[in-house]
């Protein structure tokens, strides 16, 4: 779920580029984006990113084999499922789940928006957002040091892709 996690925040750099200043710089608006990207990528891939979420919210997703959750969790996962409906249903685009995740990524990373809601798509996206703000902030303040490890582990893997080798003569 890590590495996933990893590519994923590598493919969304592209998308929305102020992400890549972020990471580079270990801005604090990147400690907010990263609990949205985790539970974005919970929101499209929920087997593969269960486990993840479980070690850090262990109340919301109860051990098992298969993949459980509590019914605030369910219900969160059915809104984001109607968003991506509405979504791809208005997309104009050749791959509609593509056009649909970049959207979602692009409001993930921009934390705002200045939008007014004109169309019911633009509203379903503000209405997700909201809702992902409080499981953002449980995921950060559940466990605290749980939280600062994982999150420690994640920019470790963004930033050293971006370290170039030192290279000096050796001298002794």
């Amino acid at each position: 779920a890590v590495c996933d996690l990893v590519a994923e925040v590598r493919r969304a750099q592209r998308i929305a580029p102020s992400l890549t200043a972020m990471c580079e710089e270990c801005d604090v608006e990147l400690f907010l984006v990263l609990p949205r990207m985790i539970w974005l990528r919970f929101l499209v891939e929920p087997e593969r990113h269960a486990e993840l979420l479980r070690s850090l919210l262990p109340h919301r997703f109860p051990k098992g084999d298969e993949v459980k959750m509590d019914s605030e969790v369910e219900a969160f996962l059915k809104k984001y499922s109607a968003t991506q409906k509405v979504l791809t249903s208005q997309s104009k685009a050749e791959c509609p789940d593509q056009d649909a995740w970049e959207i979602l990524v692009k409001r993930v990373v921009a934390g705002s928006s200045d939008s007014t809601c004109a169309t019911e798509a633009e509203q379903c996206v503000e209405d997700l957002m909201r809702s992902l703000e409080p499981w953002s902030i449980e995921l950060q303040r559940h466990c605290p040091e749980d939280w600062n490890q994982c999150s420690a582990i994640l920019v470790q893997c963004l930033t050293r892709a971006n370290e170039k080798p030192k290279s000096s003569a050796f001298r002794v």
